[in-house]
């Protein structure tokens, strides 16, 4: 169930993605690459909630369908990372909960990939 927030909650769901993405970059250093792409993933779930904060004063609860359907509300139709959001949802999922470990490339894919997630939510939400 979608959950309401204030708007001025944006901007510390934007560091604690952040604090995620540092550690995901950390645990990539220590050859974790499971824990780097679970932390990235992370990153990306709190900032998508950043978003939608931002522009729609709501968050999604543990249900992944909301965090897309509120994720194409707040970016109101025009370019979203849909898809982004989606492969964090499955990553977190894939590497956090089962027996499956990432390969370096892969960490190192979705390190980038979470990185451009993170400016593209900062650009924006003006932060």
């Amino acid at each position: 169930m979608v959950r309401e927030e204030k708007k001025e909650e944006a901007e510390r769901y934007l560091n604690k993605g952040k604090s995620f993405y540092s550690a995901a970059l950390e645990e990539f250093a220590k050859e974790r690459y499971d824990v780097s792409v679970f932390s990235a993933s992370q990153a990306i779930i709190l900032t998508n909630d950043a978003l939608c904060i931002a522009f729609l004063g709501k968050r999604p609860s543990k249900d992944h369908r909301e965090a897309i359907e509120l994720h194409l509300q707040a970016s109101a139709g025009k370019k979203n990372k849909k898809e982004d959001v989606k492969d964090a949802l499955e990553k977190r999922g894939k590497y956090g909960y089962t027996e499956k470990t990432a390969s370096k490339e892969e960490a190192r894919k979705f390190l980038i990939t979470t990185k451009r997630f993170l400016d593209w939510i900062e650009e924006k939400i003006g932060k």
